[in-house]
């Protein structure tokens, strides 16, 4: 890094790690870019939750293992526990075992559209990781809200409770995911400011911009 013009990053939080450590580097910031498709269906004709990662992925594993053992008990306690669809490939066993009435393990799915369409929110429920996370900025392109941990959003330019949920234990992980689930104004505002999230910081005008910062001009 101290032999290159520049460093890209994905997320301002590891931009500002890298200036500590090496503060005569150039680091910049180029994040994922996201086709932005908005919101396709309204409230009332949504329903579910969605799961969506690789299974390769350590972290998934044990994001869908921690929210199915301890966040989907509160949920049918509380009589509110909406349908599951956990999404993605390469399922291994400990993750295929955690299918139930209310849990539907897909797998890979060609076409995701549907699910981003139709359920009501997305879950994040990461507690480690790094980078910015795909999940959440494709839920959010889609305008599908998401319900996420502190450590799932890191990095992203969310305000928590105004462009998605935050929460990260239990209890407060499924508090967050029944208010989202039937507050139409609650989850619209969700909606709304999430494409907004998108537009500003991960769609394709967004990169076009950053890479005009990064780059220099060839004349």
């Amino acid at each position: 890094m101290r032999e290159s013009d520049v460093t890209v990053v994905v997320s301002e939080a590891e931009q500002r790690l890298l200036q500590v450590l090496l503060p005569q580097s150039r680091i910049e910031v180029l994040s994922n870019v996201h086709e932005v498709f908005g919101s396709r269906k309204p409230f009332a004709e949504r329903r579910d939750l969605v799961f969506v990662g690789g299974f390769q992925h350590p972290p998934n594993v044990d994001a869908v293992r921690w929210f199915v053992g301890e966040v989907m008990p509160l949920l049918r306690k509380a009589g509110s526990a909406p349908l599951l669809h956990v999404v993605g490939s390469k399922v291994p066993a400990s993750v295929q075992e955690l299918a139930a009435e209310d849990v539907i393990v897909h797998g890979f799915v060609p076409d995701i559209a549907p699910l981003m369409d139709g359920c009501r929110l997305s879950v994040a429920p990461l507690r480690y990781g790094a980078g910015v996370k795909g999940k959440i900025n494709m839920a959010m392109s889609y305008g599908l809200p998401v319900v996420a941990t502190g450590v799932a959003v890191e990095g992203m330019h969310v305000r928590a409770g105004i462009d998605v949920m935050v929460a990260d234990a239990p209890v407060e992980f499924a508090d967050a995911i029944t208010r989202a689930y039937h507050d139409e104004a609650l989850w619209q505002n969700l909606s709304d400011n999430g494409l907004a999230n998108v537009r500003e910081h991960f769609s394709f005008d967004a990169a076009r911009a950053a890479l005009r910062r990064i780059l220099p001009e060839r004349h």
